[in-house]
């Protein structure tokens, strides 16, 4: 995530329920479109220029990281970031590779500065790989930089942990947890999340983690399984409870025939299933196709002749959201009087699990 083309002044100002984006853009002309983009480059929402300005509104839960981009034309010709909040903010994009001026959001500046902190940590980082893959240096130039690469790894890390706990109860605070959850140790999570629990419970990220606890705590090994109910190749409604009561374990299988390691690990699922089918074993596969044609095609090439379900839904496949799927593969092991007994296993730790169930 890069900031380098954003400069801003900052002005306190009363929170409202939406947000509103003054802009100016010189190398725009009237009806040339503007984008207002997610930080993933998805269009949130677009306008036309006029008398080289353009307005967007809109509600913002929190703060969150937005990208406006200016055509002339179909040419794209500015590019600005900019965190935005429930407030009036003005932009002036910038010319060419120019800096944009953005005023009105109070946390926008801080966020600035962090991102630009954490940059120099990465560029360093980057340095110390670039040397290692030059091959100009000895072995031990080269353990000396793998050192300094995790040096300045924790640096950063540390650097960004103390950020979120500092700046709690700033809503800055919970967008940098957001985009650098997975940098943050599970100690300083735990710190972030009673800070975030005392001083700000409404922050938008901290609520969505909260949730998700919940929802794993209702899926934790020794819990009972939940209910899924979805169509087969043929339309045929196969509900999971029916295939847990006849079976001494059933597997969930969580995959798509467009998950390279879904299909990597296929092989072994077909030989454990070899194994231990006529033991009492069976699997519910649920698929997160969008299309029937590589949903079946799938199955076929790789052997997967045990039950599949899929309504087609992608990531939205109503499967998935029952038991909170966030990436594939996933499994969920289930015994006949219906309790999870494990989760996520593959590969040899999948076949030493089925092994000690089926002795």
């Amino acid at each position: 995530m890069s900031v380098a083309i954003i400069t801003m002044g900052c002005q306190a100002q009363k929170k409202s329920k939406e947000y509103t984006i003054n802009g100016t853009c010189s190398l725009s002309n009237d009806n040339d479109k503007v984008y207002l983009c997610n930080i993933n480059g998805s269009i949130l929402d677009s306008t036309i220029i006029t008398n080289k300005q353009f307005v967007f509104k809109g509600n913002q839960d929190g703060a969150d990281v937005k990208i406006i981009v200016a055509l002339n034309g179909e040419k794209p010709v500015s590019q600005a970031m900019l965190v935005v909040e429930n407030l009036n903010i003005n932009v002036e994009m910038p010319n060419g590779n120019g800096l944009a001026k953005v005023e009105g959001c109070p946390d926008h500046n801080s966020f600035i500065t962090f991102q630009s902190n954490v940059e120099q940590y990465q560029a360093k980082v980057q340095n110390f790989w670039t040397q290692i893959g030059s091959n100009s240096g000895t072995i031990d130039d080269i353990e000396k930089a793998k050192d300094s690469i995790n040096i300045y790894n924790s640096k950063r890390d540390k650097y960004i942990e103390d950020f979120v706990l500092n700046n709690i109860p700033l809503l800055v605070s919970d967008l940098v947890f957001k985009y650098y959850y997975d940098n943050i140790s599970e100690e300083s999570k735990s710190k972030i999340m009673a800070k975030m629990k005392k001083e700000m419970p409404e922050a938008p990220y901290y609520k969505y983690l909260v949730n998700q606890q919940k929802i794993e705590a209702e899926l934790a090994v020794g819990k009972p399984f939940k209910e899924i109910q979805l169509p087969d190749f043929d339309g045929n409604i196969i509900k999971l409870s029916e295939i847990v009561a006849k079976n001494k374990v059933t597997l969930i299988d969580f995959w798509a025939s467009w998950c390279a390691p879904c299909r990597a690990e296929m092989p072994n699922v077909v030989h454990q299933y070899a194994l231990y089918h006529d033991k009492g074993f069976e699997i519910y596969g649920v698929s997160l196709d969008n299309q029937m044609s590589n949903w079946k095609t799938a199955t076929q090439k790789l052997f997967m002749s045990w039950i599949q379900v899929s309504d087609l839904k992608g990531w939205q496949s109503e499967g998935a959201k029952i038991y909170n799927i966030q990436s594939i593969p996933a499994t969920v092991l289930i015994n006949q009087k219906g309790e999870i007994i494990a989760k996520n296993l593959r590969g040899e730790e999948l076949a030493k699990k089925l092994e000690e169930l089926f002795k």
